[in-house]
Order: C-alpha cells, then sequence, then structure tokens
C-alpha cells in the first residue's frame, strides 16, 4: 500500500533531491511558491516547506535506502523509530494549491479592508506584493503610518 513520507533534505537541494528521485520513479511533491524580486521584478520560486519533500512509496517495492542514499536527501522524518506517514489529504491539497496561482487585481495606492486578524476592520492602503501570499500595505495608528505584512487571503478590496 503506497503512503505518502516525509523527508528531510541537504540544505538548498530539495530541487536535486526531487530530480533524483523522479529519475528513480519515485512520485515525489515539492510545493513550492513564487515571489516577485524588486530588483527586476522577475519572478522566482522558493520552496514552501525548505528542506522537505514528500515521497509516495510502497514499502513493499522500494527499499527506504535506497531513498534514504539519494543525493539531496538527509534521511526520512521519524517519530522515535517510525517513519512520518503524511495524510493523503494534505498532499493532494498542498498539489492543488502549487498548481494554482492566485492573480490579484488590487493595485497599488487602492484602498483595502483587513478581514482577519488583529487589525480586523481596518482599512489600509495597498503598498505592493509580498510574494503571491501576502501584501504589504499602509495603515494608520495614532495620527501616524505603519506598514504592516498582511495574509492576501485576509485583505478585500473596498
Amino acid at each position: 500500500m503506497e503512503r505518502w513520507y516525509l523527508l528531510y533534505c541537504k540544505p538548498k537541494q530539495e530541487a536535486r533531491a526531487h530530480s533524483n528521485l523522479s529519475n528513480q520513479g519515485i512520485e515525489c511533491c515539492y510545493p513550492k511558491y513564487a515571489i516577485r524580486k524588486t530588483i527586476n521584478s522577475s519572478r522566482i520560486e522558493q520552496p514552501l516547506f525548505p528542506r522537505y519533500l514528500f515521497v509516495k512509496l510502497d514499502p513493499y517495492s522500494v527499499h527506504f535506502s535506497s531513498v534514504k542514499y539519494t543525493r539531496g536527501v538527509t534521511d526520512f522524518v521519524r517519530y522515535g523509530n517510525e517513519l512520518q506517514v503524511v495524510p493523503n489529504e494534505l498532499v493532494e491539497q498542498l498539489m492543488q494549491h502549487s498548481e494554482h496561482e492566485t492573480k490579484c487585481e488590487i493595485k497599488e495606492g487602492d484602498i483595502v479592508q483587513i478581514t482577519e486578524g488583529c487589525y480586523k476592520g481596518l482599512l489600509a492602503i495597498y503598498q505592493q506584493p509580498e510574494g503571491d501570499i501576502r501584501s504589504v500595505l499602509l495603515i494608520k495608528l495614532l495620527n501616524q503610518y505603519a506598514s504592516i505584512v498582511a495574509d492576501n487571503s485576509y485583505i478585500q478590496k473596498v
């Protein structure tokens, strides 16, 4: 029976581990998100979970040692002596989330309302995106403007 397991990778070698495991015919999940570099406005992808990969294995057909000793992999994540099993639903959600890129229709200077968190109900001025999941906002507190970073799901255009 195939199950998802969590792998711990060597620093900055998640992509190498993913490539090498895929070449061995092992199904992997390497969730990433895109961020925009402010210098040249290019988008680069970053791992959602730095140094971690999810692999789908059947323990009766694949030797764990062949996975563990793959270039870029440090070891399986364990609790005691047991390998960490990840629920199928969680990995499926991560894979779906990484396939869908959220489009932001809010532009710089737009007035937005914060709908969640400690600033709930406050109006803010949208400044710029910070990656694809957060944004920089300008709020007015005590007659002073302050920049905050908020999750995109916590803001809506007024």
